[in-house]
């Protein structure tokens, strides 16, 4: 009778303690970074499966800001969509030089259907003539880099 209580209380002891470390994962904050989102399409998913894959839809990869005096500052706005079937996190938007530099993105992953935007600065100081000028945005796709591109003229004042 002895070792009959003393396995009923040793079963209600692990029990316990393993139902200690049973959380409920059901409701997720809707901003945090999961390491899914982090991963590198190319090591984070083997199996082929591109639909599982978050994906970049730019409403245009090209955008003119026509033409401006120089030192004029341009601002430019991309929208896109996550056309994917996971979480986009951008990481990065970046120029080919200090003249353009990505201005804001959502740095918070974006749901697969939702959209956001990203702006871009082009400061035309000490520039002249027509303008082609390259943006790198890096995020958790396949592949990982998606270019944008804007262009324009920018005018030199007269000189005297």
């Amino acid at each position: 009778m002895r070792l009959w209580a003393g396995s009923i209380w040793t079963l209600a002891l692990l029990l316990g303690t393993a139902s200690c470390r049973i959380t409920d994962h059901s409701e997720k904050d809707a901003d945090a970074i999961t390491a899914d989102a982090l991963k590198i399409p190319e090591s984070g998913f083997n199996n082929g499966d591109t639909a599982a894959l978050p994906s970049i839809a730019f409403d245009s990869t090209e955008k003119s800001f026509g033409r401006v005096s120089q030192g004029a500052l341009v601002e430019k706005t991309w929208s896109f969509t996550n056309a994917g079937g996971s979480d986009l996190l951008i990481t990065d938007v970046r120029g080919t030089c200090g003249c353009t530099v990505g201005k804001d993105w959502p740095k918070a992953p974006v749901r697969p259907g939702q959209g956001g935007t990203i702006t871009v600065t082009f400061d035309s100081e000490g520039r002249s003539g027509a303008q082609d000028k390259t943006i790198t945005v890096t995020a958790n796709t396949r592949p990982p880099t998606s270019v944008l591109l804007l262009k324009g003229e920018v005018v030199a004042p007269p000189s005297n």
